[in-house]
């Protein structure tokens, strides 16, 4: 019977997308740690990169210090190298990665460039103690006796 299938997909589709939308609030709590410090990282290079437009520039800065309260980071072993990948990418010369777009800066490619690259990669695993968690703090031990 082909109409099986058909029903499940009429019936579940809605329901999920109705529980997904249900969810009010940010979806950083339900990420990891360090899905939150790549995050927080790249609304730094937007903010820095959108420093001349202060809306945008506002807003990917307040979300950058919001995601510090999602995840758990060794801020003194990161010091300022966050911030220095971020104005090293920045830096870089993308003059017309493809024709057609004279005196653009494509300062969000390179920001989205920044978020996928091996050196942020390599700094979560540097400076997030505990990359897979959700949630800022560890999970507590039960007391073996």
């Amino acid at each position: 019977m082909k109409l099986l299938p058909v029903l499940t997909v009429v019936v579940l589709v809605p329901a999920l997308a109705t529980a997904d939308s249900a969810v009010d609030g940010p979806a950083a709590a339900r990420r990891t740690n360090a899905e939150n410090f790549k995050d927080r990282v790249l609304a730094t290079c937007i903010a820095a990169a959108y420093k001349d437009a202060p809306p945008a520039a506002a807003d990917a800065a307040a979300t950058a210090s919001a995601l510090n309260e999602w995840a758990y980071v060794d801020l003194q072993r990161a010091g300022a190298a966050p911030d220095a990948l971020v104005d090293r990418f920045l830096r870089r010369d993308y003059r017309n990665p493809t024709e057609g777009y004279a005196n653009a800066r494509f300062d969000l490619l390179k920001c989205l460039d920044l978020y996928h690259s091996r050196e942020l990669e390599a700094q979560a695993r540097a400076f997030v103690p505990h990359p897979d968690w959700l949630g800022d703090k560890p999970p507590k031990r039960e007391s073996r006796r």
